[in-house]
């Protein structure tokens, strides 16, 4: 049995106490964590004056269990620990043994690549036969283009232009020839349809002729037949017009009535508007009559009402009387009072031109004190200034004097430096000529060396020309032998195909000319360049000269 305290809860805990109580638990159970296993129980007393009563009675298994509680999340982890490597050591083990099985996933991998890795070999070699097959087919591709262009080249030269323009000529004559056949035959065909044509013209005037027989036969008849018709209208016609002279007739003496009616009718009215015209003027007269008597009324009432209008004037001009009479009493009584005012502005005024005066007296005497304080300052400022002048011209003298020593002394050392320079510009302008001495003879050393490369440029030059005149001469046989090759092949041709292979002949001849004369001119060259090798030592040294004399040097070089 185990007796373990319980707190009281009436005290109040110690968090010290109880911090440093949970430290020591843990600390026990991580240094002994399984203490039932052993069944060692460790001794507890009973605390000192304990009181049963706070007490709990824990058993062993509860004890127990409370520690396993405690250190379980340290057990899982080791557990799982364990697990994990002997899991990797299994797995290790398995590898080892099942590496080299030829019926395992890995080993079927391997078999795989390996297949892959042959069959890639296979195909890289399949590969390297098609492009080797492709880069001859490419290079024979390449080789006939370049014969192509070669050939296209050659066919471009002005030479077998010339002759291509003969050949065509030889076309031409020869479809000219074909034309001429060709127009012979024409004419003969042409000659044939216009007999023909001849004759089917004939049969058609015969028949054209022949309808239009016909045709005026049927007019003829047609003719008739409208002159019948055209009789047979103008009877018709006679009695039409003099049904209708009737008729005319009829409606004259119709209109004639109605011309008689209408004039009646017409004086009937006019009588009627007269009768009208009297009656209006009748109204007129008597309205204007009516009129009169109106204005006669109104200007009776007219009269009436000016007899008030002079009524009320006269008492409105009594009223203006009555009101200008105010206005003058008024104003005789503001005149008054501005003279009362002016009476006693006067006195006032004269009151003050006394005291005025002696404002004046006082104002003269306060400028004449103070004018006179202006004189005291200003000479004790013009002491002061001319005392200032005084100071100032002796210390400006004595600094001129102190200038002057200095400049004095400036313009000795600067005398001693002058000479020194003098010197040393002499002995530089000795060295400057001492250099350009040596400068000019370097320079003639120059020339000749210059004189010496040029002679051998132009003797490189000369034999650069010789050879490409061999080459040029070369070229021109090589060139002669094509074209010969080639125009004998063309002659031959058209002479089968039985061509005028005139215009051919004659541009060969003059081509073969040609090449003749440029041969020639080869050798020519050659001999000139031969000769020109051996040209005497005094012409170069004339040439020299002269090239010495446009570069402006006017000096002797002496001959060594």
């Amino acid at each position: 049995m185990v007796i373990k305290t319980l707190p009281d809860p009436l005290t109040r805990p110690n968090p010290n106490g109880l911090l440093k109580t949970q430290k020591n638990r843990r600390s026990v159970s991580a240094t002994h964590p399984s203490i039932d296993r052993l069944d060692v129980t460790p001794q507890r007393q009973l605390p000192n004056a304990a009181n049963f009563n706070s007490m709990c009675i824990i058993t062993k298994n509860d004890l127990n269990r409370i520690y396993d509680n405690l250190d379980r999340r340290q057990r899982d982890k080791d557990a799982i620990q364990q697990e994990i490597a002997r899991k990797n050591d299994m797995a290790e083990r398995s590898a080892q043994l099942t590496r080299h099985w030829p019926n395992t996933i890995a080993g079927a991998r391997e078999r795989k690549l390996e297949l892959k890795k042959i069959r890639e070999q296979e195909d890289e070699e399949k590969r390297k036969a098609v492009d080797l097959e492709e880069e001859k087919y490419a290079a024979e591709r390449r080789r006939e283009q370049i014969e192509t262009a070669k050939k296209l080249k050659y066919y471009e030269t002005d030479r077998v232009k010339t002759f291509h323009s003969a050949l065509l000529l030889t076309e031409v004559l020869k479809e000219r020839e074909l034309q001429l056949d060709m127009k012979k035959r024409i004419q003969q065909m042409r000659q044939t349809d216009e007999d023909e044509e001849r004759r089917a013209i004939e049969n058609a005037h015969h028949d054209f002729n022949k309808s239009e027989q016909e045709k005026r036969e049927k007019k003829a008849q047609e003719r008739a037949a409208i002159t019948q018709y055209q009789l047979s209208q103008m009877e018709r016609k006679r009695a039409q017009t003099a049904v209708e002279k009737q008729q005319d007739r009829e409606e004259g003496e119709a209109y004639r009535q109605l011309a008689e009616q209408y004039a009646r009718e017409h004086m009937e009215i006019e009588r009627y508007r007269k009768a009208t015209q009297n009656d209006i003027k009748h109204m007129y007269d008597k309205a204007l009559e009516n009129k009169h008597k109106i204005k006669k009324m109104e200007q009776q009432m007219d009269e009436d009402e000016d007899d008030e209008l002079r009524i009320y004037a006269e008492a409105k001009k009594k009223i203006a009387r009555i009101r200008r009479e105010k206005e003058l009493q008024a104003h005789q009584e503001k005149q008054d009072a501005r003279d009362h005012m002016t009476g006693f502005l006067g006195t006032l005024q004269k009151r003050a031109e006394a005291d005025y005066d002696t404002q004046i007296f006082r104002a003269q005497a306060q400028r004449e004190a103070k004018e006179l304080r202006e004189e005291q300052e200003k000479h004790e400022k013009q002491q002061k200034m001319q005392e200032s002048i005084v100071k100032h011209r002796q210390a400006t003298m004595k600094r001129r004097e102190a200038e002057k020593e200095m400049e004095e002394r400036q313009e000795a050392e600067m005398n001693k430096k002058k000479e020194e320079a003098d010197q040393l510009f002499h002995l530089y302008q000795q060295e400057k000529d001492k250099k350009r001495n040596q400068n000019a003879r370097d320079l003639a050393e120059l020339h000749l060396r210059q004189a010496q490369e040029r002679k051998d440029r132009e003797r490189e030059v000369r034999d650069n020309e010789a050879q490409e005149v061999h080459r040029d001469k070369e070229t021109n046989e090589i060139e002669r032998q094509q074209f010969q090759d080639y125009a004998g092949r063309v002659i031959t041709y058209m002479d089968e195909n039985e061509r005028n292979t005139y215009p051919l002949k004659k541009v060969y001849n003059e081509e073969m000319k040609r090449f003749d004369d440029l041969s020639q001119g080869y050798r020519r060259t050659g001999s000139s360049n031969s000769n020109s090798e051996k040209k005497p030592r005094s012409q170069d040294k004339a040439a020299f000269d002269k090239t010495k004399k446009n570069l402006g040097f006017q000096w002797e070089i002496p001959n060594k």
